[in-house]
Protein backbone atom coordinates (compact mmCIF):
# COMPACT_ATOMS: atom_id res chain seq x y z
CA UNK A 1 0.00 0.00 0.00
CA UNK A 2 1.16 3.40 -0.24
CA UNK A 3 1.24 4.00 3.42
CA UNK A 4 0.69 7.75 4.27
CA UNK A 5 3.80 8.26 5.26
CA UNK A 6 6.67 6.37 3.33
CA UNK A 7 6.94 3.90 0.40
CA UNK A 8 6.58 0.16 0.92
CA UNK A 9 3.86 -1.77 0.84
CA UNK A 10 -21.49 0.58 1.05
CA UNK A 11 -23.86 -0.49 1.68
CA UNK A 12 -23.61 0.94 5.09
CA UNK A 13 -24.99 -1.43 7.55
CA UNK A 14 -26.10 0.67 10.41
CA UNK A 15 -24.55 1.34 13.45
CA UNK A 16 -21.15 0.44 14.34
CA UNK A 17 -21.01 -1.26 17.83
CA UNK A 18 -18.60 -0.25 20.00
CA UNK A 19 -17.81 -3.10 22.45
CA UNK A 20 -15.88 -0.71 25.18
CA UNK A 21 -14.98 -1.50 28.75
CA UNK A 22 -16.34 1.00 30.75
CA UNK A 23 -13.44 2.96 32.95
CA UNK A 24 -13.66 4.09 36.39
CA UNK A 25 -12.27 7.30 35.71
CA UNK A 26 -12.71 10.70 37.83
CA UNK A 27 -15.99 12.82 37.39
CA UNK A 28 -14.37 15.72 38.93
CA UNK A 29 -14.72 18.39 36.50
CA UNK A 30 -11.35 20.23 37.14
CA UNK A 31 -9.22 17.18 37.43
CA UNK A 32 -7.73 15.96 34.23
CA UNK A 33 -8.13 12.32 33.13
CA UNK A 34 -4.48 10.56 32.89
CA UNK A 35 -3.91 7.43 30.64
CA UNK A 36 -1.00 6.31 28.83
CA UNK A 37 1.52 6.80 31.76
CA UNK A 38 4.94 7.68 30.45
CA UNK A 39 7.43 4.78 29.35
CA UNK A 40 11.19 5.41 30.41
CA UNK A 41 12.64 2.31 28.72
CA UNK A 42 10.94 2.33 25.44
CA UNK A 43 12.16 -0.42 23.25
CA UNK A 44 13.73 -0.92 19.72
CA UNK A 45 14.24 0.36 16.66
CA UNK A 46 11.50 1.82 13.98
CA UNK A 47 10.99 0.40 10.98
CA UNK A 48 9.97 2.73 7.66
CA UNK A 49 6.49 2.75 8.08
CA UNK A 50 4.25 4.85 10.66
CA UNK A 51 4.68 4.87 13.46
CA UNK A 52 5.44 3.58 16.76
CA UNK A 53 4.67 1.85 19.27
CA UNK A 54 4.78 0.74 23.12
CA UNK A 55 6.87 -1.97 24.96
CA UNK A 56 3.89 -2.85 26.59
CA UNK A 57 0.98 -2.49 24.39
CA UNK A 58 -1.22 0.65 25.61
CA UNK A 59 -4.49 -0.27 27.24
CA UNK A 60 -7.20 -0.05 24.26
CA UNK A 61 -11.35 -0.42 24.17
CA UNK A 62 -11.99 -3.15 22.08
CA UNK A 63 -11.87 -2.36 18.29
CA UNK A 64 -15.38 -1.54 17.57
CA UNK A 65 -17.19 -3.87 14.46
CA UNK A 66 -19.90 -3.06 11.95
CA UNK A 67 -23.27 -4.31 13.37
CA UNK A 68 -27.08 -3.16 13.47
CA UNK A 69 -27.27 -2.97 16.42
CA UNK A 70 -27.20 0.94 17.89
CA UNK A 71 -24.27 1.55 20.36
CA UNK A 72 -24.94 2.66 23.93
CA UNK A 73 -23.81 6.40 24.50
CA UNK A 74 -22.27 6.03 27.59
CA UNK A 75 -19.17 3.02 26.81
CA UNK A 76 -16.18 4.55 26.30
CA UNK A 77 -13.12 3.55 28.43
CA UNK A 78 -12.12 6.72 29.69
CA UNK A 79 -13.70 10.45 30.99
CA UNK A 80 -13.13 12.47 27.79
CA UNK A 81 -11.93 15.84 28.07
CA UNK A 82 -13.51 19.31 27.91
CA UNK A 83 -12.14 22.82 26.86
CA UNK A 84 -12.23 22.81 30.28
CA UNK A 85 -10.61 19.97 31.67
CA UNK A 86 -9.10 18.24 28.72
CA UNK A 87 -8.10 14.48 29.36
CA UNK A 88 -4.60 14.08 29.43
CA UNK A 89 -2.66 11.75 27.23
CA UNK A 90 1.30 10.97 27.70
CA UNK A 91 3.18 10.16 24.83
CA UNK A 92 7.51 9.35 24.71
CA UNK A 93 9.76 9.68 22.34
CA UNK A 94 13.04 8.11 22.07
CA UNK A 95 16.15 7.68 20.01
CA UNK A 96 15.14 4.72 18.05
CA UNK A 97 12.51 7.77 16.24
CA UNK A 98 9.25 6.14 18.57
CA UNK A 99 6.34 7.70 19.99
CA UNK A 100 4.73 5.66 22.52
CA UNK A 101 1.88 4.56 22.45
CA UNK A 102 1.36 4.71 18.40
CA UNK A 103 -2.14 4.69 18.49
CA UNK A 104 -4.01 7.00 20.75
CA UNK A 105 -8.14 6.56 21.47
CA UNK A 106 -10.43 9.91 21.79
CA UNK A 107 -13.92 10.77 21.35
CA UNK A 108 -15.69 13.26 18.65
CA UNK A 109 -15.43 16.65 20.19
CA UNK A 110 -12.71 15.99 23.08
CA UNK A 111 -10.21 18.25 24.11
CA UNK A 112 -6.99 16.18 24.76
CA UNK A 113 -3.81 17.82 26.44
CA UNK A 114 -0.84 15.62 24.85
CA UNK A 115 2.58 15.75 27.32
CA UNK A 116 4.93 14.36 25.01
CA UNK A 117 8.34 12.97 27.13
CA UNK A 118 11.71 13.15 24.95
CA UNK A 119 13.52 10.03 26.95
CA UNK A 120 16.85 10.11 24.51
CA UNK A 121 19.31 12.16 23.20
CA UNK A 122 17.77 13.66 19.66
CA UNK A 123 15.33 16.72 19.97
CA UNK A 124 11.83 16.08 18.76
CA UNK A 125 8.53 17.94 17.82
CA UNK A 126 4.87 16.54 17.82
CA UNK A 127 2.57 17.98 15.75
CA UNK A 128 -1.06 16.77 16.08
CA UNK A 129 -3.82 17.47 14.03
CA UNK A 130 -6.22 16.24 10.47
CA UNK A 131 -3.61 13.38 9.07
CA UNK A 132 -3.10 15.03 6.38
CA UNK A 133 -2.12 18.30 7.51
CA UNK A 134 -0.12 16.72 10.48
CA UNK A 135 2.14 14.14 7.85
CA UNK A 136 2.61 16.95 5.51
CA UNK A 137 4.02 18.84 8.28
CA UNK A 138 1.41 22.16 7.18
CA UNK A 139 2.23 25.24 8.77
CA UNK A 140 -0.41 26.19 11.29
CA UNK A 141 -1.19 22.60 12.81
CA UNK A 142 -0.84 22.78 16.48
CA UNK A 143 2.52 21.58 17.71
CA UNK A 144 5.18 22.12 19.92
CA UNK A 145 8.59 21.46 18.80
CA UNK A 146 12.04 21.61 19.94
CA UNK A 147 11.49 18.91 22.60
CA UNK A 148 15.40 18.18 24.26
CA UNK A 149 16.69 15.31 25.92
CA UNK A 150 14.78 14.94 29.50
CA UNK A 151 12.37 17.57 28.75
CA UNK A 152 8.59 17.47 28.20
CA UNK A 153 6.43 19.21 25.75
CA UNK A 154 2.87 19.98 26.03
CA UNK A 155 -0.03 21.00 23.21
CA UNK A 156 -3.90 20.74 23.51
CA UNK A 157 -5.66 19.60 20.19
CA UNK A 158 -9.57 19.24 20.38
CA UNK A 159 -11.30 16.72 17.73
CA UNK A 160 -13.85 18.26 15.99
CA UNK A 161 -15.53 16.29 12.99
CA UNK A 162 -14.61 12.73 12.10
CA UNK A 163 -10.92 12.68 11.09
CA UNK A 164 -8.72 11.23 10.45
CA UNK A 165 -6.39 12.59 12.88
CA UNK A 166 -2.68 11.87 13.72
CA UNK A 167 0.54 13.07 15.00
CA UNK A 168 4.08 13.31 13.97
CA UNK A 169 7.51 14.53 14.39
CA UNK A 170 8.84 16.58 11.74
CA UNK A 171 12.51 16.82 12.95
CA UNK A 172 14.78 16.50 10.00
CA UNK A 173 14.71 12.47 8.76
CA UNK A 174 12.53 11.81 11.64
CA UNK A 175 8.99 11.46 10.06
CA UNK A 176 11.06 9.82 6.61
CA UNK A 177 11.90 7.26 9.09
CA UNK A 178 8.28 6.48 10.00
CA UNK A 179 8.08 8.48 13.83
CA UNK A 180 4.17 9.13 13.29
CA UNK A 181 1.16 8.17 15.04
CA UNK A 182 -2.62 7.56 14.41
CA UNK A 183 -5.74 8.46 16.73
CA UNK A 184 -8.73 6.32 16.70
CA UNK A 185 -12.01 7.63 17.24
CA UNK A 186 -14.33 5.98 19.23
CA UNK A 187 -17.51 6.33 20.82
CA UNK A 188 -20.96 8.34 20.16
CA UNK A 189 -20.33 10.32 16.35
CA UNK A 190 -16.90 8.15 15.31
CA UNK A 191 -17.22 6.98 11.74
CA UNK A 192 -19.74 3.96 11.78
CA UNK A 193 -17.79 2.94 8.64
CA UNK A 194 -14.49 3.42 6.81
CA UNK A 195 -14.15 4.85 3.52
CA UNK A 196 -11.20 5.20 1.33
CA UNK A 197 -11.17 8.94 2.07
CA UNK A 198 -11.26 8.62 5.57
CA UNK A 199 -10.81 4.41 6.53
CA UNK A 200 -12.02 3.18 9.79
CA UNK A 201 -9.35 2.87 12.36
CA UNK A 202 -8.59 -1.39 13.51
CA UNK A 203 -6.31 -1.69 16.09
CA UNK A 204 -3.80 -5.17 16.09
CA UNK A 205 -1.56 -5.89 18.27
CA UNK A 206 1.74 -8.44 18.27
CA UNK A 207 4.12 -9.65 20.18
CA UNK A 208 6.34 -12.70 21.29
CA UNK A 209 3.23 -15.43 21.58
CA UNK A 210 3.16 -15.32 18.12
CA UNK A 211 -1.12 -14.25 18.23
CA UNK A 212 -2.53 -11.15 16.30
CA UNK A 213 -4.90 -9.80 19.14
CA UNK A 214 -8.10 -9.87 18.39
CA UNK A 215 -6.92 -12.74 15.69
CA UNK A 216 -10.93 -11.59 14.45
CA UNK A 217 -12.78 -8.58 13.36
CA UNK A 218 -15.97 -7.59 11.16
CA UNK A 219 -16.28 -5.85 8.50
CA UNK A 220 -18.56 -4.23 6.24
CA UNK A 221 -18.54 -5.15 2.49
CA UNK A 222 -16.86 -2.36 0.17
CA UNK A 223 -15.24 -1.36 3.89
CA UNK A 224 -12.00 0.38 3.95
CA UNK A 225 -9.93 -0.36 7.04
CA UNK A 226 -6.72 1.27 8.43
CA UNK A 227 -4.93 -1.61 10.24
CA UNK A 228 -2.74 0.02 13.05
CA UNK A 229 -0.03 -3.07 13.45
CA UNK A 230 1.36 -2.57 16.91
CA UNK A 231 4.88 -4.84 17.55
CA UNK A 232 4.82 -4.75 21.76
CA UNK A 233 7.20 -7.70 21.95
CA UNK A 234 11.12 -8.13 20.21
CA UNK A 235 10.58 -10.37 17.58
CA UNK A 236 10.64 -9.26 14.23
CA UNK A 237 7.03 -9.91 12.30
CA UNK A 238 4.94 -8.87 9.21
CA UNK A 239 1.22 -8.57 8.10
CA UNK A 240 0.09 -9.95 5.11
CA UNK A 241 -4.21 -9.13 4.48
CA UNK A 242 -6.30 -9.90 1.74
CA UNK A 243 -8.27 -13.13 -0.06
CA UNK A 244 -7.94 -16.17 2.38
CA UNK A 245 -6.15 -18.52 0.14
CA UNK A 246 -3.48 -16.18 -0.89
CA UNK A 247 -2.69 -14.69 2.28
CA UNK A 248 -2.29 -18.65 3.27
CA UNK A 249 -0.13 -19.45 0.25
CA UNK A 250 2.19 -16.17 0.75
CA UNK A 251 1.08 -14.80 -2.12
CA UNK A 252 1.45 -10.84 -2.15
CA UNK A 253 1.10 -8.87 -5.18
CA UNK A 254 -0.02 -5.60 -3.20
CA UNK A 255 -3.40 -5.54 -5.04
CA UNK A 256 -5.70 -8.29 -3.54
CA UNK A 257 -2.96 -9.28 -1.12
CA UNK A 258 -1.09 -6.49 0.64
CA UNK A 259 1.89 -6.83 3.09
CA UNK A 260 3.57 -4.64 5.55
CA UNK A 261 7.16 -6.21 6.61
CA UNK A 262 9.59 -5.39 8.81
CA UNK A 263 7.70 -4.76 11.97
CA UNK A 264 10.40 -4.18 14.84
CA UNK A 265 9.61 -4.46 18.25
CA UNK A 266 8.55 -1.32 19.47
CA UNK A 267 7.04 0.27 16.65
CA UNK A 268 3.17 0.84 15.23
CA UNK A 269 2.93 0.44 11.08
CA UNK A 270 -0.01 1.07 8.94
CA UNK A 271 -1.63 -0.69 6.40
CA UNK A 272 -5.46 0.06 4.68
CA UNK A 273 -7.27 -2.27 2.76
CA UNK A 274 -10.97 -1.77 0.90
CA UNK A 275 -13.26 -5.41 1.47
CA UNK A 276 -14.32 -4.70 -2.05
CA UNK A 277 -15.08 -8.82 -2.42
CA UNK A 278 -17.01 -11.13 -0.84
CA UNK A 279 -14.31 -12.82 0.95
CA UNK A 280 -13.40 -15.33 2.96
CA UNK A 281 -10.43 -12.99 4.01
CA UNK A 282 -7.71 -13.16 6.41
CA UNK A 283 -4.35 -11.68 7.93
CA UNK A 284 -1.21 -13.38 8.75
CA UNK A 285 2.14 -13.24 9.31
CA UNK A 286 4.82 -15.05 7.41
CA UNK A 287 7.89 -14.79 9.05
CA UNK A 288 9.61 -18.12 9.18
CA UNK A 289 7.81 -20.54 11.33
CA UNK A 290 4.89 -17.62 12.59
CA UNK A 291 2.28 -18.34 10.49
CA UNK A 292 2.82 -22.54 11.17
CA UNK A 293 3.01 -21.69 14.65
CA UNK A 294 -1.05 -20.10 14.25
CA UNK A 295 0.47 -16.33 13.46
CA UNK A 296 -3.17 -15.63 11.48
CA UNK A 297 -6.30 -13.84 11.70
CA UNK A 298 -10.12 -14.14 10.32
CA UNK A 299 -11.72 -11.43 8.81
CA UNK A 300 -16.07 -11.95 9.08
CA UNK A 301 -17.78 -9.69 6.29
CA UNK A 302 -21.17 -8.25 7.57
CA UNK A 303 -23.92 -6.87 5.81
CA UNK A 304 -25.24 -6.92 2.22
Amino acid sequence: MAVLMSPGRRTVIGLVAVSLALAACSSAATSPGWTFGPVTSPSAAASVAPTVAPTVAPTLAPTPVPTVAPTPAATLAFSPGTVAAPRVVEVTTDDNLNFTPGLVQAAVGETVTFKIHNTGKAVHEFMIGPLADSFADKEGTPEVADIGPNQTGEVTFTFDGSGPFAFSCHAPGHFEHGMAGYIQLVGPGAPQVGTKENPRVVWLNMDDSLKFMPDSIAVAKDETIRFVLTNSGTVVHEFQVGAADKVAADEVDGVVVVEKDELDEGSTHAVNYTFSGAGPYAYACHEPGHYEAGMTGTIEIVGN
